[in-house]
């Protein structure tokens, strides 16, 4: 939407700073939306209610108050249970002006944040929010994502408990590790997700294998001293099986261990499994078997715990 004539009388600060500075007084603003700890919001209606079907009905019911119910406002109040912090960060994403809108600084405020726009049913907003906090947050570690996967569970964010589920499969999964951070239902729902998902994974990697647009084709013109039963060089066909064992070592690096292991043993000198150093040859299969895993990734299902 066009932001031109909503340009607040103040810069929006980052979602971190005092309360008293998170202010949103738009120029022809006829509502104000106030949060749970008693932040007031100046802002059209119009936009408001453009952006969320459920906060257009609040609105309504808002004007059909008889003026001296309002108390000493101005304007119309729209009461929400959101804190004035969150609040703010979600109108910089509704009206983001010249800036770009700030991420939230940690992953609870990124979920809630997220828990809110969802639950308003603010669709074009919650993209809007995804795509600034992939672009600006880093891939999380495993213990940021085991943290991630339990609020996304909490806040009914199932997007977000998907791709967290899937960044922690990069890592070695153990029960132990992750009962601190995951319980309940939660833990339960993620480690059923992570056995579907490495049973579809071996079924689709054993496809793979075979199939003329997988393993079989990037390596047709090769003769390696010892080829699998799949008619692939061997040390393929168990790097391939390894992953369906344990996904994170789906990671280029231990393809090209496994590649400099074999030519480099003893009995394999001059196999011509070292003429694939091609970069061209590697990125191709790469390309395919990464096609292969975000398949197996989409055919898993994951389901909230709340």
């Amino acid at each position: 939407m066009s932001t031109s004539s909503l340009e607040p009388a103040s810069n929006a600060q980052k979602s971190d700073e005092p309360l008293e500075n998170l202010l949103f007084d738009y120029p022809d603003a006829d509502i104000i939306l106030r949060s749970c700890d008693a932040r007031h919001f100046r802002v059209p209606k119009s936009c408001i209610a453009t952006s969320s079907p459920v906060l257009d009905k609040l609105i309504q019911k808002a004007l059909d108050l008889p003026a001296d119910a309002r108390g000493e406002a101005s304007l119309p109040v729209v009461e929400l249970p959101v804190s004035g912090e969150i609040l703010h960060n979600l109108l910089t994403f509704v009206f983001p002006g010249n800036e770009t809108p700030p991420v939230p600084s940690t992953i609870k405020k990124s979920m809630e944040l997220l828990s809110v726009a969802q639950r308003y049913k603010m669709a074009s907003t919650l993209d809007h929010i995804r795509g600034s906090i992939m672009r600006q947050k880093p891939p999380p570690t495993q213990r940021a994502a085991l943290y991630m996967y339990s609020l996304a569970q909490h806040y009914g964010l199932r997007r977000e408990a998907l791709l967290a589920a899937q960044a922690i499969l990069k890592y070695p999964m153990n029960i132990e590790d992750m009962v601190d951070l995951v319980h309940g239902a939660s833990l339960y729902e993620l480690w059923k997700y992570y056995e579907n998902f490495r049973a579809i994974l071996k079924l689709d990697l054993t496809k793979f294998k075979t199939s003329q647009a997988g393993a079989r084709n990037a390596w047709t013109h090769l003769q390696c001293v010892e080829s699998s039963s799949f008619r692939i060089p061997r040390w393929l066909d168990d790097y391939i099986e390894s992953i369906g064992d344990a996904p994170k070592l789906f990671d280029v690096f231990e393809f090209n261990t496994a590649l400099v292991r074999h030519v480099t043993r003893p009995r394999n000198q001059g196999c011509i499994c070292g003429s694939i150093f091609n970069w061209t040859t590697i990125r191709n299969f790469w390309e395919a078997l990464e096609s292969v895993i975000h398949s197996s990734f989409k055919k898993a299902s994951i389901t909230n715990g709340t």
